[in-house]
């Protein structure tokens, strides 16, 4: 189930510079979802100071955690735009940054749920650069009531 990036807009509070998903490409409510996000040359967060322009890996650990709450904020069977209540990144563990993203780059996005015990959503999540891992973790998620 596609989404624009408009009604990504109405899955997350985020807003440029900080929304890290341009399109949902899958969702499985509360089980799993995928998305890109494209590291435009212009970006203002693309660190400039070396050679080759870098992404932060730390704002892909970032987009993991919007693109997981995209799972959980869009209610089974639902086809409208309610959602629950708004969720925080609340824990970040076996955090992997396997290599640089460079500007201009599209990132594939992945989070599975893996378990669920009452607010607390925990994830095992990666983003490719076309079949190559560059980050992956495994995120809790907090959902407020």
């Amino acid at each position: 189930m596609p989404f624009s990036s408009l009604h990504v807009q109405d899955l997350l509070p985020h807003r440029h510079p900080f929304l890290f998903v341009d399109k949902v490409l899958l969702l499985q409510p509360d089980h799993r979802v995928e998305g890109t996000f494209r590291v435009k040359d212009n970006h203002p967060f693309i660190n400039r100071t070396g050679e080759v322009p870098v992404f932060p890996a730390s704002l892909v650990v970032e987009a993991l955690g919007q693109i997981a709450a995209i799972c959980i904020r869009y209610p089974q069977g639902e086809t409208s735009t309610p959602v629950r209540p708004r969720g925080f990144l609340a824990r970040i563990d076996e955090c992997s940054l396997e290599h640089p993203i460079h500007a201009g780059e599209s990132l594939l996005l992945s989070a599975n749920l893996v378990r669920h015990f009452a607010t607390l959503y925990k994830f095992e999540a990666m983003a490719f650069v076309d079949d190559k891992i560059v980050v992956k973790a495994v995120l809790t998620l907090y959902l407020e009531f």
